[in-house]
C-alpha cells in the first residue's frame, strides 16, 4: 500500500524535505517531548481539544475580539499537530495508522471551523455547507489517486487560507469569509469532479483487466 498522504505529484518530493528538515528543526522539543513520556496519539488529542474553546469563543460571540482568541486556537491546534509526526519518526512510531489519524485530525480541524462560521453568523451556511462537502470529496479523491499511483500533478488546498481570513476578521473586524468560501467551492468542486472521473476510469482498466474484455 502507498503511504497515505493528500499531496499532488508535484508536491511529495517537496514534502519530503520539508518533513527532514521540520524533523531537525524540532528535535529539541521531541526530545523534551519523549522525555515527559509524550506519545504521537496524545498530542493528537490534544490538538483535537483546542478546537472547543474555539468553537466557544466563535459562538458566544462573534466579536472581532472574541474571533480572534478563537482563531489562536485554531492556530495552535494546527502547531501542535505539526509535532506529532516527528515525534512518531523519533520514537519509532511513524506508520500508515499515524498517518491516518494525522489527517483526520487535520480535517476534523477544518470541518469544526467551517462548520461553526454560520453558527458564529460569520458566513452563510450554504456556502458552508458546500465548502466542507466540496474540500472533503478533493481530499477523498486525492488520497484515494496517491494510493492508486496515479496522483493529481498539483491540488489546491484552502484551509490555510480560510484560517488566515478568520484571523484577519480578529485582526481588522473586516469580514471576507463567505465570498472567498464562494470561490473556494468553485476550485474544491473542479478537484472532486477530476478525482471521481480519475477514480471512475481506473476502476474500468481494472474491471476490464480482470474480465479480459
Amino acid at each position: 500500500m502507498s503511504r497515505l498522504n493528500y499531496f499532488a505529484e508535484g508536491e511529495q518530493a517537496g514534502q519530503e524535505r520539508f518533513r527532514s528538515l521540520r524533523d531537525r528543526l524540532l528535535a529539541p522539543v521531541v526530545r523534551m517531548l519523549i522525555a515527559c513520556r509524550t506519545t504521537p496519539d496524545l498530542l493528537s488529542l490534544l490538538s483535537l481539544s483546542l478546537l472547543i474553546p474555539a468553537g466557544w469563543l466563535m459562538i458566544r460571540d462573534n466579536s472581532p475580539a472574541s474571533v480572534l482568541m478563537a482563531a489562536g486556537c485554531v492556530i495552535l491546534h494546527v502547531v501542535i499537530d505539526a509535532f506529532d509526526g516527528p515525534l512518531a519518526r523519533a520514537t519509532g512510531r511513524d506508520g500508515q495508522a499515524g498517518a491516518l489519524t494525522d489527517m483526520c485530525v487535520d480535517h476534523t480541524g477544518l470541518l469544526v471551523t467551517a462548520s461553526l462560521l454560520p453558527a458564529a453568523g460569520l458566513a452563510d451556511g450554504a456556502w458552508c455547507a458546500a465548502y466542507v462537502s466540496s474540500y472533503t470529496l478533493a481530499i477523498v479523491f486525492t488520497i484515494w489517486l496517491n494510493m492508486a499511483g496515479r496522483p493529481f500533478r498539483f491540488v489546491i488546498r484552502t484551509k490555510y487560507i480560510l484560517y488566515a481570513l478568520l484571523t484577519w476578521y480578529g485582526l481588522t473586524g473586516m469580514n471576507w469569509l463567505s465570498p472567498a468560501l464562494s470561490v473556494f467551492c468553485g476550485v474544491h468542486s473542479i478537484f472532486a469532479v477530476a478525482g471521481f472521473l480519475k477514480v471512475r476510469a481506473i476502476l474500468r482498466e481494472t474491471d476490464q483487466t480482470r474480465t479480459g474484455h
